[in-house]
């Protein structure tokens, strides 16, 4: 069961941080080289399907994360004593462990804030705009935090391998 929790984590985070670095490095710079009559509706188009599938991650993630950190930091034992079962259990402390596991969780929250910030930004500039001649403007404010949201999710793919590596 551990390995399979692992294994789904490490593919959500390949599609997340995957889709966050391809969105910078491709999907943007070729909209920038349109002009903006065309490009919102692709921005749109693609941001619309990437939302679902990467905020589907980001839940997959936070499950399997905390299967895995259940799995790493408690000693458990199954007892059968006359057909009755009962679960002891003990916490396993790692220094080092416990160290990057803050690192990481705190490094987490920033990122869903800043993700979060960005969606919920983009969304009502999309809304406010919607039915208007012309292209809505930059929502520049969200493109930093989705910048920044990229940046933390590499810095989280380091920090996990720390994390299970030392």
């Amino acid at each position: 069961m551990y390995r399979l929790s692992v294994w789904i984590h490490i593919v959500m985070a390949s599609i997340w941080v995957g889709g966050l670095i391809y969105t910078m490095t491709a999907v943007i710079p070729f909209a920038l080289s349109l002009s903006k009559e065309e490009r919102q509706p692709i921005l749109r188009g693609l941001a619309r399907r990437f939302r679902r599938i990467g905020w589907s991650a980001i839940g997959i993630l936070i499950i399997t994360g905390l299967v895995n950190i259940f799995y790493r930091t408690i000693d458990y034992q199954v007892n059968s004593v006359g057909g009755i079962k009962s679960v002891a259990g003990s916490i396993r402390y790692d220094e080092s462990f416990m160290k990057w596991l803050a690192v990481k969780l705190i490094l987490v929250v920033l990122m869903v804030a800043l993700m979060l910030f960005h969606d919920i930004t983009s969304l009502r500039d999309a809304k406010r705009h919607a039915g208007q001649e012309g292209s809505p403007p930059h929502n520049r404010a969200g493109s930093i935090a989705a910048a920044l949201a990229t940046l933390l999710a590499i810095i989280i793919v380091y920090v996990s391998v720390r994390l299970v590596r030392g």
